[in-house]
């Protein structure tokens, strides 16, 4: 498989994309709202199309990357969808963090049509995209996961076959509630210390030796909060509705989430305060404001 077609060149899809065309596959690529990575893209050999229609006859594998349920879903399953272009055979894999139950629905509007669905979700922000070494979890027909493999290792570093279709996603939404859940302890804590006149670069050397140390408080806290730089690598609006769909779905399941219900509002709180646009960790910004102290390091 060597022609891949991608839907979504945005903040992780277009690196994602850019890899592809380094390792070699033929990358035919769709219109996006801001053009200038569509055309970066196309300076760098990538086939432009209009629709995803277009995109899915023309390619073996399309992979999307995109934002919500809805837009997935007009995506694949609209006039000019991936569903009406595609050929019989052809594997779609679907990179977009969606609720599980979506997945499979697709998959099995997909499987009438004689093509296959995957959900891939990724982990690594848009550094391990720029890297190609996103973490990958997939979901669905193990035989299809197989083909894409090779196609999946131009982008990531660990990918792993989860299980059936939805799989994946369900992993997925457990790995952004616990970041979540981190982010929200995090910004407490450092705020708690600034307000007792402690420095947060501190806080930070401190903790990151200690048992609360992880990927969130070591590498993210240190490019973000502590220098004053909330610019998104993972938009704060998008955790929301990450933490949104597990609430959603764990209450599918029959799960109580105490702490995610909560994590959900106060991201609920922040999204309506304007703050969407601001990294995921920018949740620290309703203690800043409600205190009034500044988490950047001193020095």
């Amino acid at each position: 498989m060597k022609r891949i077609g991608f839907i979504g060149v945005g903040t992780m899809g277009e690196p994602m994309a850019a890899n592809l065309l380094k390792a070699g596959f033929e990358v035919v690529i769709m219109g996006h709202r801001n053009p200038a990575p569509v055309e970066r893209l196309i300076a760098a050999g990538a086939q432009k199309v209009n629709t995803p229609a277009e995109v899915a006859a023309q390619t073996e594998v399309v992979m999307l990357c995109l934002p919500n349920d809805a837009v997935v879903e007009e995506i694949v399953l609209g006039p000019d969808g991936v569903l009406a272009g595609g050929r019989e055979g052809l594997i779609i894999v679907d990179t977009s963090t969606i609720s599980p139950l979506t997945s499979q629905r697709l998959a099995k509007a997909a499987a009438q049509k004689g093509m296959t669905l995957l959900d891939a979700p990724l982990s690594g922000g848009q550094t391990g995209a720029i890297a190609g070494t996103l973490a990958i979890m997939v979901g669905g027909p193990e035989e299809a996961f197989h083909k894409v493999k090779p196609v999946l290792e131009a982008v990531g570093k660990s990918i792993t076959y989860v299980g059936p279709n939805g799989s994946a996603l369900v992993v997925k939404l457990g790995n952004n509630l616990i970041v979540a859940a981190e982010a929200v302890a995090i910004a407490e804590a450092l705020t708690i210390a600034k307000k007792a006149g402690i420095d947060t670069g501190l806080v930070h050397r401190i903790l990151s030796g200690a048992t609360a140390r992880s990927w969130i408080l070591e590498e993210k806290v240190a490019a973000s909060i502590l220098k004053g730089d909330l610019k998104p690598g993972f938009k704060l609006s998008l955790m929301h509705k990450d933490v949104g769909l597990a609430v959603d779905f764990a209450k599918a399941q029959g799960v109580p989430v105490f702490v995610t219900a909560l994590i959900y509002q106060l991201y609920t709180q922040a999204l309506g305060l304007g703050k969407g646009d601001l990294d995921s960790i920018g949740i620290c910004e309703l203690y800043t404001e409600a205190t009034g102290v500044d988490l950047k390091a001193q020095g």
